[in-house]
């Protein structure tokens, strides 16, 4: 039962990425509306895949990404549960995919599609980055919860890590989009952070306001 998240979000995900490459287009038509516009393309841009052409990297790696990621927040890290949920991942990545798309709008514009940028990488890549952020778990608590986990599941995580950072890089530097990503990324760390601590933030506030600092002037 456990594993239904996981998957419902990774069918999600494909879902989304079918129906934004193949099928949007001709329900706006079917509407009498022009699916070329400068809104449909920018409405569709977080799932729409036209402009890459690699379903391998688009489409099947980034939903079995998803679903072992999910798996492992659902399953394994009980700390990371408590702050979020897989479901706040996914809308807070479409929304860094949509500023994405905002930002090369403005920042390529006269380009090819509005400049508006298309693809999956950005959802993709923030399930990576909250897999990373999620393992604080081992280095802020690695002895209280070491003998639980065990050294070869820990060993396992650090690979995956070290390979979903390699693919990221790659995505950064290998590719000509790397305004872009960087865009989407730091959208979503704006997003995910403030709220991933927002019990934090709360109990800081809390604290300064039970205990004000007030500064006096001596003569």
């Amino acid at each position: 039962m456990k594993a239904l998240n996981p998957l419902a979000a990774s069918l999600l995900f494909i879902t989304l990425s079918v129906y934004f490459t193949i099928y949007f287009p001709g329900t706006l038509t079917y509407f009498h509306l022009n699916p070329n516009s400068e809104p449909a393309i920018f409405i569709s841009s977080p799932f729409n895949m036209s402009t890459e052409g690699a379903p391998l990297y688009n489409l099947y790696l980034p939903a079995v990404l998803i679903f072992i990621v999910g798996s492992y927040l659902k399953n394994f890290n009980k700390s990371f549960q408590r702050k979020c949920s897989l479901l706040a991942i996914f809308l807070m990545a479409i929304v860094a995919s949509y500023i994405k798309s905002l930002g090369s709008l403005l920042y390529y514009r006269g380009y090819s599609d509005y400049g508006i940028s298309l693809g999956t990488s950005i959802i993709t890549l923030c399930f990576i980055i909250t897999l990373i952020i999620s393992l604080e778990v081992y280095i802020e608590r690695k002895e209280k919860y070491g003998h639980l986990y065990g050294r070869f599941i820990f060993s396992i995580l650090t690979t995956l890590v070290f390979i979903f950072g390699g693919l990221m890089l790659l995505a950064f530097f290998v590719t000509s989009s790397f305004i872009v990503h960087l865009m989407g990324v730091t959208a979503f760390l704006i997003i995910f952070v403030p709220y991933y601590e927002r019990r934090n933030i709360s109990k800081f506030a809390r604290r300064n306001n039970a205990n004000p600092r007030r500064s006096r002037k001596t003569d």
